[in-house]
């Protein structure tokens, strides 16, 4: 079982599940990096690696000077191609077992902002010009509804739907479908962008069918995403980093500071595990315990 040519395949299984092209190229970034350590070890044949083989570099990992993060980027993508290989029957005893990506209780959570930081940001696109209009509704269905940066540019025209509040997630990680609620607000200004806004813009590509389109017609990218967030983050005066994940994550963390269930936002951020949704706990744990406090039926006077 050839290291490289195994790996080509995973990487091209990874694009056939649904993933996001950036979740692919950090992926091969990672095995690619485990493959030229295989290389220097005289490894060839995945069924050659041990235990061992993958202790001995995830010691070499953790001792590189970068964020815990970082480390796991680099760990993760070996642990998933060896639980595809079991899955597929390929081997029948899996040598990352028991290998941990990195001590995730020591992991530091992205910004969130404030929810007067958060009004601050939404009210700061110019509301007289396409794209103002265009950037206020994108940034109101970040918040709104939690979704992640690449399910954002991935909508289609037909996902939003309008009439009943909802919107539906089709393309999202792992290809786990979803409908999420659209709030009045949210509503308002995306009616306002689909009537008044990506008409005139789809004039120049009128077959294309993504949501939010440039002024050229084409669809949005990631990176003029971020570069509008970065300017309205610096219009607002906000010192924090702020990126389309930063709205997610004040999306949970406000719903939290209300009391909402931590289910409901599992369901809401579309995430497998209720342990990734409880990570937010952390972010205000001050907040979340009073919000506690205030709305539990079973605390005492």
């Amino acid at each position: 079982m050839d290291v490289v040519v195994t790996i080509v395949e995973y990487k091209n299984q990874l694009k056939a599940r649904g993933y996001a092209p950036a979740s692919i190229e950090s992926y091969g970034k990672g095995l690619d990096l485990f493959s030229r350590y295989l290389q220097a070890q005289g490894i060839d044949d995945l069924r050659k690696v041990t235990k061992q083989t993958l202790f001995d570099y995830q010691s070499k990992i953790m001792e590189e000077t970068i964020a815990q993060e970082s480390k796991a980027l680099k760990i993760r993508p070996v642990k998933r191609l060896f639980e595809y290989l079991i899955e597929n029957n390929h081997l029948l005893i899996n040598p990352a077992e028991g290998i941990v990506e990195t001590n995730r209780t020591n992991r530091k959570i992205g910004s969130t902002l404030t929810l007067a930081e958060m009004q601050k940001l939404l009210q700061t696109p110019n509301l007289s010009v396409r794209t103002g209009i265009r950037d206020k509704a994108v940034m109101e269905l970040l918040y709104c509804t939690g979704i992640r940066r690449d399910e954002l540019l991935n909508l289609d025209i037909y996902d939003a739907d309008l009439k009943d509040h909802a919107l539906y997630i089709r393309k999202a990680k792992g290809r786990k479908q979803r409908v999420v609620p659209l709030g009045n607000t949210a509503s308002k200004y995306l009616k306002e962008y689909l009537e008044k806004i990506r008409p005139h813009h789809a004039k120049k590509n009128p077959k294309e069918r993504r949501l939010f389109l440039s002024t050229s017609g084409l669809p949005l990218t990631a990176g003029a995403l971020h570069a509008a967030i970065r300017a309205y983050r610096l219009i607002a005066g906000i010192k924090k980093p702020v990126s389309p994940h930063t709205f997610r994550r004040s999306c949970a963390t406000h719903l939290m500071q209300q009391g909402v269930d931590v289910r409901y936002i599992q369901k809401l951020l579309g995430h497998s595990s209720l342990k990734t949704t409880q990570v937010y706990t952390k972010v205000m744990p001050v907040d979340v315990k009073k919000t506690h406090e205030r709305t539990h039926p079973n605390i005492g006077e």
